[in-house]
C-alpha cells in the first residue's frame, strides 16, 4: 500500500470513527410505537414540560404509526399563541391506535403564566386552561382497557385544578393514593424560582413576613399549609431517588441519584409495585417537623400497576421538565454521554434527569408491551360446565347451590358477605370506593374463609376488576351473587309493579347489569349511580342473579288488586305454577327477561332468586301485631324454571333474629327447642321456613350491629345494638351455625363494612341527614353491621379510652386546665369523628388514699340549662345541659337536662306515648332526665293464650359502661364509655356526639330549643363549656371544683375545628377473628 493511499485509509478510517454516532444510529432499525401526549402546562412554544419526551422518542428512533418522527407539536393540550390565536388541542377522536399515554401535566395554563414574554413570579391567577375532564379520562381509560394501552402519568396529576371525581379515578387507574402533599429542594429560598403564593401561604400560616434564605426542602398540602426544613435540618442530598428491588429485576436498573425539582407523596395501594422510592435526609428536628403532619421519610417515585387489560406507571416528580435538553438527537450514544457528563449536584435537575428518567423510559420503551392485556383472559379457580353451546359454573340442587368441580357438580354451603357501596364521607350514590380498598378487602374475606360475596347494584368498574385479580391470584375463587335494583320509590309512588314506567325501567338495569358482569358494558356516569367502562369478564365467577328489593308490601299488596288476570307467566325459563298472585307472576317475567338475555346474549346461564324478607315471607303469623308486617304474601314456590333454564332457581331471604315482632311471641318459634337443646326461636322460624320450600333457601342476609344504640329487642337477647365486637361475633357465628344445622343453602353476612351514611328509625329525627357519611355515630346500629370497622383519626392518634396516655400524647394535647393543688391535676379536652374525649389526671398520694365519684358538667346550648348540679349540693352558674356522673361500673351515666330530653319532648309531648311531666317545658326546672331511645310502642299481640298488652318500651341509652377501649388490650370492649387507671391515676371519658345532642359535629350542628322550635330545631356550637366536680364516694359533699369558681365565665372552654373530610383508618373487628374461625370449622351437616 503506498503513503498516499494509507493517508487516505486512515483519514477515512478517521472519519468513520468520528462519525460512528450519526451513520449508526442512521443505520439503526426504527420502532413504531403510536405515543398519545397530554401536556395542558404549555404557556408558551418552548414545549418544555414534554420536550424531553419527544427527544427521547426520536432519539431512541420511535416513530409514529405513520412512519414519522415525534414534534415537539405532537400533544393534546393548551396550545400557546401561534399567529395570533389560542387554542385548546381536544384528545383525538379515535385513541384505539395508542399503545402509550402519557399524562405530562393537567395543572394548566393560568392568565399571569400568559403576560407578555415575562416569566410568571408564581402569583395565582385565574385559569385558562387545566384540570382534566373526567370526560377526558373515561375516554382514555376506555381506550387503555380496550386496547391494552400502557398509562404513564408524572406530577401534576392529582393537585388542584383537578376535580376530586377525576383524581379518584386516577388513583384506580393507578392504584395508589395521593396523600395531598408536595414538595420541592430549592437551593435558594429567597430567589424567584420559589411561587409567591408558596410565601403567600407561609406567611398565613406563621403570621411572620417570608424571609426565608438559603437552602430548604419545602412542603405544602391541599389545605396550604407549609413546612420548611431549613439547610440546618437537610443532611446531603436531602431527596434521594433509588430503584427498589423489586425495580431493579423489572427494570435492569440501579443506583440512585439526587432529585431536586417538585415533587408528590403518594402511597401505593400495593407496596410490592413499587420501582422506585425517595428518601428523605433530613436531621431529628426535620424528621419531628414532618412526623406530625404525618409525613413518611421514605415514599414511592415510581409505581407501576399491572392489570390484565392495561398497565400504568406513575412517576411521583415533575420527571420529564428539564430545560437542557439537546437540539440534535441522530446521533447514537448521545444518553449515554449525558448520563457521564451531567452534574449530580445538590440544587442540579439535568442530573436526574439523564441518570435516572432517561434510562427509566428507555426501559419502559423497549420492553414488550403485554399482549395479554388484550387476549381473551384466562380465568383460574373455576370449571365451566357446557352444556351444548351454555356455559354454567353453578347450578341449584335439592338444598344448596352447586358448583362444577373435578367433572362433578358439588354442594357448596355459601359462606359470604353483603358488601355496601359507601364508605366514609360519602354517600353510595358517590361510588367512591377505590381499587385498592376493594382489593384490600376481597384479600380479608379470603382470608375470613369466604366463598362468596353479595352485592346489591352496580359498583363501579374499580370492583369487578378487583374481584376479577383477587380470583387469579386466590387459592379458592370469591364466587359473586350480584343484585339488581329496582327504583323502588317509582314502585311505591306506582303502586303497582306491571306499570310501564316501573318494569321498562327494571329491564333496562338487569340489561345493564348483564352486560357488565360478561365485561360488554361501557355506562356514562349518571348522578348516584356507577359509570364507566366494564371490561372484566366475571361471568366465571358469577354464582347467582338476585333482583329486587325487600319489597314494600303496600306495592305488592296493590300489584295483585289492580291486576286480577295476571297471576300466570309462561316464559322460555321462567314460569308460574297454578296460585300464584299478579306480583309473583311480574317477578316470573322480571326473571324470565333476566335468564332470557344473558342465555340469548352470551351463552351463559347461572342460578337465579329475588330478594324476599320475613315481612312477605309465605308463613302465617297471627302473633305479629303490625298489619304490614304479614299482609302480603311473595312466594318462591310459585316460581319454577322451564327444563330451558338449567342452572335452576333458589329462594333468597333477609332473615334477622328481632325482627318483625312475631319472632319473639309465636310460641312454635320462641319453644322451638334447638341442636344445642337450647330455645332458640331463629332456628325455629328457619326449620318452618325450609319445611314449606321447593328449593334452596339462601339466608342472603343475617347479622348483628356492633353498636351503642340498639332499636328492637330479641327474646333470648340477640338484639338490634347495644354489642360489642366480640358479642357480635359470637352471635353471628351462632345465627350461621343455626342455618347450617336447619339445612339452608348458607348464608350472607350483613355486612362486609360499617356505613356511616345509614339511619334507623328511632334516632333519624335527631341527626341532619345531609351529613351522616362525616361522622361515626356509634348510637345509630345501622351503621355499625359490619366487620370491619373505619375508626376515627390515625390508629396512633384515636383516643382509645384505656387509662394510657400514650394516644393523647401522640395528638399533642395539652392541658385545658392545670391545678397545682387538690385531687386533680390536669383536664384535657379533644374530640374526633366519634365522640367528646376527656381526661383527668390526679394527685397519686391523694387519689391512692380514698374512692371518688366524679361529675363532669357540659354546657353546650346557650340560654338554658339547669343550674343545680345532680347528686351534688350547691349551684352553678352556667346552664348544665349535661352531667355525667363517674360512679364506679355500675352507677354511671349520663344525665340530660330534662328541657333538652328529645326523647321525653318527642314521645311525651308530641306522641303521647308515655306519661307526661310537669314543668319539662320550663327552662332551670330543677330536673334531670335519663337519656334513652325508644325500642317499641304499646302493642297488642294475638297468641296462643289470646290477646297480650304490652307496655311502650324504651332503654336507657345513657347508662356509661367502664371497661377497655383499646382494640389492641385482649380486654377489649367496643361499648367502652370510660376507663380508670386506678394504678397512675388517669380517668378517660367518651361521649358519643349524639348522646350531647349534635345533630352534626363537623359542622358543630346541635338540636336548639325543642320546645321552641321543635324536633327540626337546630343551633350552631361555637364550642362546648366543661366543669369538673369530685366528692368523695357516696358524699353529696363536694370536695373539689374544677375550676374553682363556677359563675358562667369562667368555665373551661373547647372547640374544635369543622370539617368536610373525615379522617379514619380501617380496623378488622373482633367479630372478624370469630367469623373466620366459624366459616372454617362450620359445614354442611
Amino acid at each position: 500500500m503506498s503513503k498516499k493511499t494509507a493517508v487516505a485509509a486512515g483519514i477515512t478510517l478517521a472519519a468513520a470513527i468520528i462519525t460512528a454516532p450519526f451513520w449508526t444510529w442512521t443505520m439503526k432499525d426504527s420502532k413504531t410505537a403510536d405515543v398519545l401526549i397530554v401536556n395542558y402546562t404549555v404557556p408558551d412554544t418552548s414545549f418544555r414540560e414534554h420536550r424531553g419526551l419527544t427527544w427521547l422518542l426520536n432519539n431512541l428512533k420511535i416513530t409514529k404509526g405513520d412512519g414519522k418522527r415525534y414534534k415537539e407539536e405532537d400533544y393534546s393540550g393548551y396550545a400557546p399563541a401561534m399567529e395570533g390565536t389560542e387554542t385548546v388541542k381536544k384528545l383525538p377522536e379515535d385513541l384505539s391506535q395508542y399503545e402509550y399515554i402519557y399524562i405530562v401535566d393537567t395543572y394548566g395554563v393560568f392568565e399571569s403564566d400568559l403576560e407578555g414574554d415575562t416569566l410568571s413570579d408564581g402569583s395565582r391567577s385565574e385559569l385558562v386552561y387545566g384540570g382534566m375532564e373526567e370526560e377526558d379520562l373515561l375516554r382514555i381509560e376506555d381506550a387503555m382497557k380496550r386496547n391494552g394501552s400502557t398509562l404513564i402519568a408524572e406530577f401534576n396529576t392529582f393537585a388542584s385544578p383537578t376535580k376530586p371525581e377525576v383524581k379518584e379515578r386516577f388513583y384506580n387507574l393507578l392504584n395508589l393514593r395521593w396523600s395531598g402533599w408536595t414538595g420541592r429542594f430549592f437551593q435558594e429560598l429567597n430567589s424567584s424560582e420559589v411561587p409567591l403564593w408558596l410565601k403567600e401561604n407561609y406567611e398565613k400560616a406563621t403570621g411572620e413576613a417570608y424571609s426565608l434564605k438559603g437552602s430548604g426542602l419545602v412542603f405544602v398540602n391541599e389545605g396550604d399549609e407549609v413546612i420548611v426544613l431549613n439547610d440546618d435540618e437537610l443532611n446531603g442530598a436531602p431527596v434521594m431517588f433509588s430503584f427498589t428491588e423489586r425495580g431493579s429485576e423489572e427494570l435492569n436498573l440501579g443506583g440512585s441519584v439526587q432529585y431536586s425539582y417538585w415533587f408528590d407523596v403518594v402511597q401505593a395501594e400495593d407496596s410490592s409495585e413499587i420501582l422506585a422510592e425517595y428518601t428523605l435526609n433530613i436531621d431529628d428536628k426535620g424528621e419531628k417537623k414532618l412526623a406530625e403532619a404525618g409525613l413518611p421519610l421514605k415514599f414511592p417515585a415510581v409505581i407501576h400497576h399491572s392489570s390484565p387489560f392495561y398497565s400504568s406507571y406513575y412517576f411521583a416528580g415533575d420527571f420529564v421538565d428539564e430545560p437542557s435538553i439537546p437540539r440534535f438527537y441522530q446521533a447514537q450514544g448521545i444518553m449515554e454521554w449525558k448520563k457521564l457528563s451531567s452534574s449530580d449536584k445538590r440544587g442540579r435537575t439535568d442530573g436526574f434527569f439523564w441518570k435516572a428518567y432517561a434510562p427509566l423510559m428507555k426501559a419502559i420503551l423497549s420492553a414488550d408491551r403485554n399482549e395479554e392485556a388484550v387476549s381473551a383472559p384466562v380465568h383460574k379457580n373455576s370449571e365451566i360446565f357446557k352444556d351444548g353451546s351454555t356455559s354454567m359454573i353453578g347450578k341449584t340442587g335439592s338444598d344448596y347451590i352447586q358448583i362444577y368441580k373435578d367433572g362433578e357438580w358439588e354442594d357448596l354451603l355459601i359462606k359470604g358477605v353483603n358488601m355496601g357501596i359507601a364508605k366514609p364521607g360519602t354517600f353510595p350514590g358517590e361510588t367512591a370506593i377505590s381499587k385498592g380498598e376493594y382489593a384490600r378487602w376481597f384479600k380479608q374475606i379470603s382470608e375470613m374463609n369466604a366463598n362468596s360475596i353479595r352485592i346489591y347494584t352496580i359498583h363501579p368498574p374499580e370492583f369487578y376488576e378487583a374481584l376479577y385479580e383477587h380470583n387469579q391470584d386466590a387459592e379458592k375463587p370469591l364466587y359473586l351473587f350480584h343484585g339488581v335494583w329496582v327504583n323502588e320509590e317509582v314502585l311505591v309512588e306506582k303502586a303497582n309493579a306491571f306499570d310501564t314506567e316501573v318494569t321498562n325501567e327494571f329491564k333496562d338495569e338487569i340489561k345493564r347489569v348483564v352486560d357488565l358482569v360478561h365485561g360488554e358494558a361501557a355506562l356514562p356516569k349518571r348522578p348516584g349511580h356507577a359509570g364507566g367502562t366494564y371490561a372484566y369478564d366475571l361471568s366465571p365467577y358469577l354464582l347467582g342473579w338476585v333482583i329486587g328489593v325487600e319489597w314494600d308490601p303496600d306495592a305488592a299488596e296493590s300489584t295483585n288488586l289492580s291486576n286480577p288476570d295476571k297471576g300466570s307467566y309462561q316464559g322460555k325459563y321462567i314460569r308460574t305454577e297454578e296460585g300464584a298472585e299478579p306480583f309473583e307472576a311480574w317477578l316470573a317475567e322480571m326473571l324470565d327477561y333476566t335468564v332470557g338475555y344473558e342465555s340469548d346474549t352470551y351463552q351463559w346461564q347461572h342460578p337465579a332468586s329475588f330478594t324476599n324478607w320475613v315481612t312477605t315471607d309465605l308463613l302465617t303469623h297471627p302473633s305479629e301485631p303490625s298489619e304490614k308486617e304479614d299482609k302480603v304474601t311473595i312466594n318462591p314456590n310459585h316460581i319454577s324454571a322451564t327444563e330451558n333454564f338449567k342452572a335452576g332457581l333458589f329462594a333468597s331471604y333477609h332473615i334477622y333474629p328481632y325482627y318483625p315482632d312475631f319472632l319473639n311471641y309465636e310460641k312454635k318459634y320462641t319453644e322451638y327447642v334447638d341442636h344445642r337443646g337450647q330455645k332458640n326461636n331463629y332456628a325455629g322460624y328457619l326449620n318452618d321456613m325450609k319445611s314449606v320450600h321447593s328449593m334452596p333457601l339462601l339466608v342472603a342476609e343475617f347479622g348483628i350491629p356492633a353498636s351503642r344504640g340498639m332499636t328492637h329487642r330479641n327474646v333470648y337477647g340477640l338484639n338490634q345494638g347495644y354489642h360489642s365486637e366480640q358479642e357480635q361475633g359470637s352471635m353471628v357465628a351462632r345465627l350461621f351455625e343455626d342455618i347450617t344445622v336447619e339445612k339452608m343453602a348458607g348464608g350472607m353476612v350483613f355486612s362486609w363494612q360499617d356505613e356511616w351514611f345509614k339511619r334507623t328509625w328511632n334516632t333519624m329525627d335527631y341527626d341532619n341527614p345531609e351529613r351522616r357519611p362525616f361522622w361515626n355515630n356509634m348510637q345509630i346500629n345501622e351503621q355499625h353491621f359490619g366487620l370491619l370497622s373505619f375508626d376515627p383519626q390515625t390508629e396512633d392518634t384515636l383516643i382509645k379510652v384505656d387509662g394510657d396516655t400514650e394516644d393523647w400524647e401522640a395528638r399533642k394535647e395539652k392541658p385545658v386546665f392545670q391545678n397545682g393543688k387538690g385531687l386533680i391535676q390536669d383536664i384535657y379536652l379533644s374530640s374526633d369523628e366519634s365522640s367528646l374525649n376527656i381526661r383527668l389526671d390526679m394527685e397519686q398520694n391523694q387519689w391512692l388514699q380514698n374512692e371518688y365519684d366524679f361529675y363532669i358538667l357540659l354546657d353546650t346550648i346557650k340560654g338554658q340549662g339547669q343550674s343545680a348540679i345532680p347528686g351534688i349540693e350547691g349551684t352553678v352558674g352556667s346552664g348544665i345541659d349535661f352531667a355525667a356522673q363517674l360512679k364506679g361500673e355500675e352507677n354511671s351515666r349520663l344525665l340530660i337536662d330534662s328541657y333538652y330530653d328529645t326523647f321525653y319532648y318527642d314521645y311525651g309531648h308530641v306522641k303521647k306515648m308515655i306519661p307526661s311531666v310537669n314543668n319539662a317545658d320550663k327552662k332551670n326546672n330543677g330536673i334531670y332526665h335519663p337519656i334513652r331511645l325508644t325500642l317499641n310502642k304499646a302493642l297488642t299481640i294475638n297468641n296462643e293464650e289470646g290477646k297480650i298488652d304490652l307496655p311502650f318500651d324504651s332503654y336507657e341509652t345513657g347508662r356509661l359502661q367502664m371497661g377497655n377501649g383499646n382494640p389492641s388490650s385482649k380486654n377489649y370492649n367496643s361499648l367502652t364509655d370510660f376507663a380508670v387507671n386506678k394504678e397512675n391515676g388517669i380517668i378517660e371519658l367518651k361521649l358519643q356526639w349524639m348522646l350531647l345532642n349534635f345533630k352534626d359535629p363537623s359542622q358543630r350542628e346541635m338540636m336548639g330549643d325543642i320546645w321552641k322550635d321543635g324536633i327540626e330545631a337546630s343551633a350552631k356550637a361555637d364550642g362546648i363549656r366543661v366543669a369538673v366536680v369530685a366528692a368523695e364516694k357516696g358524699s353529696s359533699l363536694p370536695i373539689e371544683t374544677l375550676p374553682e369558681n363556677l359563675e358562667e365565665d369562667e368555665w373551661l372552654f373547647y372547640t374544635w375545628d369543622t370539617w368536610d373530610e373525615p379522617l379514619y383508618h380501617e380496623r378488622l373487628k373482633v367479630s372478624f377473628d370469630i367469623m373466620k374461625q366459624a366459616y372454617a370449622e362450620i359445614t354442611i351437616k
